[in-house]
């Protein structure tokens, strides 16, 4: 473990985490926990400041010392750099031999354990564990470990508002350098420069284009093309950019060599409306039914949604639409200092014309907190 190199929250910080998830274990008699970790996953960093670049996996004992296994034997120097866990260990070209002789060392073979992160983990190794220890019950405990992680401390959202800066830089960046000519990849790496040497780590980065004339996508797209920026284009995103596994979301559209047509500005005016209207009420007890309902502005301007307009951390939890979105309503209620991205996603009903607007947000007793200052504005550029 070395000082000073990496990120790394307070002990009192991660003595707080340990109390909780071990909390957590004792009421559901669970003796040890395995994460699965993967390249952009979080959960083992929460509790061994270890980012994954390869699979890993972590066991954090109810009692104990915990240990965290990778996957590249060359690895290991870097990781015991970030880690607050003194074991790092090379698990070797597969993980069960490895993990299965730890259970026995431990005395865990009849034991309760909990595993988080399933869907990092392959159905061979879940059912390789049930078959080598057919005493032991192996149980799911990702709810559990993800209700004590959507509550942020106030370290935590410290992180979360360097993300927001992160996310700043960028549309900062977009604004500036924005111009006819540009390709979508090179917008994409206007995007990346501005946060890179900043500590930043890429996230998602969702681009669109397209004339405000004659528009024809409507959503931010997941991968970029050669379409080449021309006066009078749209540019319409949803960017994320990670701060040492804490990510915060930005939605804002940029105008290319003239302003915004009537059917954009209204576009635009219907979003901020949205977005300050759940900003509003994202209160302690504020619920899903009370979120769709201050998302109405979308639908009075005449308007459509196709993107969720409401989500947790990482996309889900909850995922809400408006009204006339095809989200389904999943019961939620706020609690202070969850943090939710609102990104209303105002469309054209003959699907031609969108763009995204928002920002995530701290859930605080006055209403929604903005973790970014970039202001909401429709700039026009080049």
């Amino acid at each position: 473990m070395a000082d000073n190199l990496f990120p790394r929250f307070s002990e009192a910080e991660y003595g707080r985490r340990y109390g909780a998830i071990r909390a957590a274990m004792q009421r559901d008699d669970i003796e040890a926990i395995f994460i699965a970790g993967a390249r952009g996953s979080s959960e083992v960093s929460y509790l061994a400041n270890y980012l994954p670049q390869s699979p890993c996996w972590l066991l954090f004992p109810r009692q104990g010392d915990a240990t965290v296994f990778i996957h590249f034997f060359n690895h290991q120097p870097c990781a015991k750099a970030q880690s607050i866990v003194d074991d790092v260990r090379w698990y070797g070209p597969t993980p069960m031999p490895t993990i299965v002789e730890e259970i026995k060392k431990r005395g865990l073979t009849k034991s309760k354990i909990g595993l988080v992160s399933m869907r990092a983990m392959s159905y061979g190794h879940v059912t390789e564990l049930q078959k080598q220890f057919p005493a032991a019950e192996f149980v799911e405990f990702g709810p559990q470990f993800g209700r004590i992680r959507r509550v942020r401390s106030e370290e935590e959202l410290a992180y979360l508002r360097k993300s927001g800066d992160l996310t700043d830089l960028a549309c900062e960046a977009l604004e500036n350098n924005l111009r006819p000519g540009l390709t979508e990849q090179e917008v994409l790496s206007i995007v990346y420069s501005a946060y890179i040497k900043q500590g930043g780590d890429p996230g998602i980065h969702f681009i669109a284009t397209t004339n405000m004339d004659n528009p024809d996508r409507f959503v931010p797209w997941q991968r970029q093309t050669s379409r080449v920026l021309q006066r009078g284009s749209v540019v319409i995103t949803e960017l994320t950019v990670s701060y040492w596994g804490y990510s915060t979301q930005i939605h804002r559209p940029f105008a290319i060599g003239k302003e915004p047509t009537p059917t954009y500005r209204q576009l635009f005016d219907a979003a901020h409306e949205c977005y300050e209207s759940v900003r509003k009420i994202c209160k302690p007890g504020t619920t899903s039914e009370q979120i769709i309902a201050a998302t109405s502005a979308i639908e009075e301007a005449g308007f459509t949604s196709y993107d969720s307009v409401f989500h947790g951390e990482a996309g889900k939890s909850p995922e809400l639409g408006t009204r006339s979105a095809a989200h389904p309503l999943e019961k939620w209620t706020l609690e202070q200092n969850m943090v939710h991205v609102i990104q209303p996603n105002p469309i054209t009903k003959d699907f031609k014309a969108g763009l995204q607007l928002g920002a995530a947000v701290v859930v605080k007793p006055g209403g929604g907190e903005a973790l970014h200052n970039y202001p909401f504005k429709f700039p026009v550029c080049g």
